[in-house]
C-alpha cells in the first residue's frame, strides 16, 4: 500500500478485509487514500469496504459522505460510495446519501454512471458482453450497412450526458437515418417517415416519396418518436458496466 506504483497500491487495497484491517486503523488508511490516492485507489478502497462489517465502516463512510457533500471528492467515486453505503445498511447513512443527489428523471437515477468508468472495461462490454450484444448492431470501424449507427466518432457527436441517455432511453433521441417518427401538423395532416436530418428550425424525413420531405418545426403540433429497436441498457447491464461503456464511447472521436 506504500509502493510507488499506483497499480500496486490499488491491488493491495483490493485485499483489505475484516481479518487484516482493524476498526481503529481503517480511518487512517481511508484518510491517506482520499488525501493522496488516485481515483482508482479511492474506488478500490470503497469496494473493499463492501466486504467489511458495518460497524467497522460506519465512521469512515459518514466522514466520506460529509466530504463528498462539501465537494472535496470527484463524482468519479459516487457509484462506489453508493454501493458501500448500501452494503453497510445503516439507515442514517442512507438518509444522508439520498440528500446528495436529487432529481426525478431517468438520467438522475443514473447520475453516478456519468464519470469514473474504465475505458478498457467499457470496450470489453461493447465487444464481448453477451447480454448487451452491442456489436450485433453497431461498429466503431469503417463498416457500413449496420442495423444501428456507426459509433466511431460518437464522442465528438454527443456529450457524455447524451451518450448515457442513448444507452438508458434509446427512444428519447433518434440518430439520423435510424429512427421513425410520426408528426401531426398544424393543418391536421399526419406524416410518418424516417428522420434524415434535424435542426432547430426544420426536420427532414425520408418517406415513400422520391424526394425528402422538409417540414418546418413551426408547423409541427405533435411529434412521436417510434420505439427504438435498441433495448434499454439499464435493463441489461449493471450501473458499473454502463459507466464503463459511457467512458469507452466518450473516447470514440
Amino acid at each position: 500500500m506504500e509502493d510507488e506504483n499506483s497499480g500496486v497500491r490499488t491491488t493491495a487495497l483490493s485485499l483489505l478485509n475484516n481479518s487484516n484491517v482493524s476498526k481503529e486503523s481503517l480511518p487512517v488508511i481511508a484518510k491517506q487514500v482520499f488525501t493522496k490516492g488516485s481515483i482508482k485507489e479511492q474506488q478500490q478502497l470503497l469496494m473493499a469496504l463492501c466486504k467489511m462489517e458495518a460497524d467497522k465502516t460506519q465512521v469512515v463512510l459518514a466522514d466520506l459522505i460529509e466530504q463528498y457533500a462539501n465537494k472535496k471528492f470527484s463524482d468519479n467515486i459516487f457509484l462506489e460510495l453508493k454501493e458501500a453505503i448500501k452494503t453497510n445498511g445503516n439507515e442514517s447513512l442512507n438518509t444522508k446519501l439520498s440528500g446528495l443527489k436529487t432529481g426525478t428523471t431517468l438520467l438522475d437515477d443514473y447520475v453516478e454512471t456519468l464519470s469514473g468508468g474504465n475505458r478498457q472495461a467499457g470496450y470489453s462490454v461493447f465487444t464481448h458482453n453477451s447480454t448487451a450484444q452491442c456489436v450485433r448492431c453497431h461498429t466503431t470501424g469503417n463498416e457500413t450497412g449496420m442495423v444501428g449507427p456507426n459509433l466511431a466518432h460518437i464522442g465528438t457527436t454527443l456529450k457524455r450526458e447524451q451518450i448515457l441517455e442513448a444507452l438508458i432511453a434509446p427512444s428519447a433521441r433518434l440518430a439520423p437515418n435510424y429512427g421513425t417518427i410520426i408528426l401531426k401538423l398544424d393543418d391536421g395532416q399526419e406524416v410518418t417517415g424516417v428522420l434524415a436530418k434535424e435542426t432547430t428550425t426544420e426536420l427532414t424525413l425520408t418517406t415513400s416519396d422520391a424526394e425528402p420531405l422538409v417540414i418546418p418545426v413551426s408547423r409541427i403540433k405533435k411529434r412521436e418518436n417510434m420505439a427504438s429497436s435498441m433495448p434499454a441498457m439499464g435493463d441489461l447491464l449493471t450501473k458499473r458496466e454502463i459507466r464503463d461503456l459511457v467512458e469507452f464511447l466518450t473516447t470514440m472521436k
